[in-house]
């Protein structure tokens, strides 16, 4: 057994009590571990990245704090009150009810059929979204969840009212209503709904019998074509666990690449042990994001490398060249290199079954060490904007590997996109290329065992309660859920027995 060593110290809960304690990540034995001691309820570990090489590749795009933050996260009122918080809000959601038409035994939110119903108002909905838009910056995106969304019969409503605030929206569905419902689908799509962001475990009955209690296979189907129909795109979040659906992810990957016309991406979320969560499944089959990079190499054969797969902050020197031009700029992509793994990849114009990671069509590191540059150079207001596009072309002809450019895409075609995507960020500058790119990536949220203050800091995808508290995502689903649903619920009617 080799000596562990101390790679940083942070601050975690007690997994019992929830008390804030000092925590320590240590390799260990090839593997990266959090440790931690309650007085109380004595001491926890946890794995926190099985695979420490990939763990130390990660933290090369992004580096941690140099000491842990002496504040009162996760105890405070949200970011709005924290001097500490160092990301702004990329995607903001709004639970909009705590029902689901499911009772999945691993449900974070351990939504149902509650007692107390918590379903903010039209108003109060409006109300957050306006308060949203008034934020500097406000963020891209907004996701409608729950509980299920879609059992709110004003659904289509809350869709449009976000949509006439000019949000991009995301509504995240089991898709059983929706799959038995073509008429919905049509009425979302017109209300201005852009992606579907659909619960998708896997492409045999198994993983839905054993994480949601029924076979939903043929509903998550239904619900792809009905998209295709009414070109509503979709992104596929599996939930992940050891033992259960793992073996899929190869699989899950072809499916969307089969489907890349409508299916813009695939989020996989390994299994977090809030909520219901804990009394079903084992901690010692937890899936983390270096294990799941192993995963998607072994499983595509490896078309998609372990090394193919970057922390979301690796976005963060072009998103700063995309600014220069906006007339509002948008939040930087700024979490820890801890929270996910992602790239896009290109479905091959010679088969589906072929894909590449679009840093495969360039040198990665000499394209993002001019970006770096040009950056600095904009900073000190030393270029115009016409300078900046002349340093985009040079920057992207020099980079990318004509050979594999021109198979795919064409190298003018290649080098006018990355062009555009940086002075004109939208879905419309990627083209024709559009249909053809895959998101794959990965974001394993925070529980008790996993939790670090330091992640909590950088967070970029925070809820918004009624009360306009923005609090980022794993603080709310551990420490706010329950008081937030509580203190804007409203007691169900129950039937007089005579």
């Amino acid at each position: 057994m080799k000596e562990q060593k101390l790679l940083r110290e942070t601050f975690s809960v007690c997994p019992v009590c929830l008390k804030k304690i000092k925590a320590y990540i240590v390799e260990k034995d090839g593997k990266v571990v959090i440790q931690k001691e309650c007085k109380e309820h004595g001491s926890f570990n946890d794995t926190y990245w099985t695979r420490a090489d990939l763990y130390h590749e990660a933290e090369k795009i992004k580096k941690p704090s140099a000491e842990p933050f002496q504040d009162n996260c996760p105890y405070g009122n949200g970011i709005t009150q924290c001097q500490h918080h160092l990301s702004k809000t990329v995607m903001a959601v709004i639970d909009v009810t705590n029902e689901c038409d499911l009772k999945c035994p691993i449900c974070f939110a351990n939504a149902a059929q509650p007692p107390d119903l918590y379903k903010p108002t039209l108003e109060n909905i409006h109300s957050m979204l306006q308060f949203l838009k008034k934020q500097e910056p406000p963020p891209l995106a907004v996701m409608f969840a729950g509980g299920e969304p879609t059992v709110r019969d004003d659904i289509v409503e809350i869709v449009k009212m976000a949509h006439d605030l000019k949000y991009m929206i995301l509504l995240a569905t089991n898709g059983i209503r929706m799959s038995n419902e073509p008429e919905l689908v049509r009425k979302l799509k017109r209300a201005g709904l852009n992606i579907v962001y659909l619960q998708f475990d896997g492409l045999t009955d198994s993983p839905y019998q054993k994480l949601r209690g029924a076979k939903l296979l043929p509903n998550k189907l239904r619900l792809v074509e009905l998209c295709r129909k009414h070109d509503i795109e979709i992104i596929l979040v599996p939930t992940l666990q050891g033992n259960i659906n793992d073996n899929e992810v190869g699989d899950i990957i072809r499916f969307a690449a089969e489907n890349v016309d409508i299916i813009r991406g695939i989020v996989f979320q390994p299994m977090s042990f809030t909520g219901r969560t804990a009394e079903y499944v084992s901690r010692k089959d937890r899936i983390d994001n270096s294990l799941l990079a192993q995963k998607i190499q072994e499983q595509t054969n490896g078309m998609i490398q372990e090394e193919d797969l970057f922390p979301v902050s690796v976005m963060d020197p072009p998103l700063k060249v995309m600014n220069t031009f906006l007339e509002k700029a948008w939040p930087p992509f700024t979490p820890t290199p801890y929270c996910g793994l992602w790239n896009w990849i290109l479905v091959s114009k010679r088969g589906k079954h072929l894909f590449t990671p679009i840093n495969r069509f360039l040198n990665f590191e000499q394209f993002m060490s001019d970006l770096k540059t040009l950056n600095s150079v904009i900073e000190n207001k030393k270029v115009s904007k016409i300078g900046i596009y002349l340093r985009l072309f040079f920057a992207s002809f020099r980079s990318l590997d004509w050979r594999k450019v021109q198979r795919e895409a064409g190298l003018l075609n290649a080098v006018k996109t990355l062009v555009k995507i940086h002075t004109d960020p939208s879905y419309d500058s990627l083209g024709y290329l559009r249909r053809r790119l895959l998101l794959i990536g990965c974001m394993a949220f925070m529980d008790p065992y996993t939790f670090d203050v330091e992640r909590a800091h950088h967070c970029v995808i925070h809820y918004i309660t009624p009360a306009n508290r923005i609090i980022p995502f794993c603080v709310y689903n551990m420490f706010y859920r329950k008081q937030t649903e509580k203190q804007f619920s409203i007691p169900r009617i129950k039937a007089k027995h005579k």
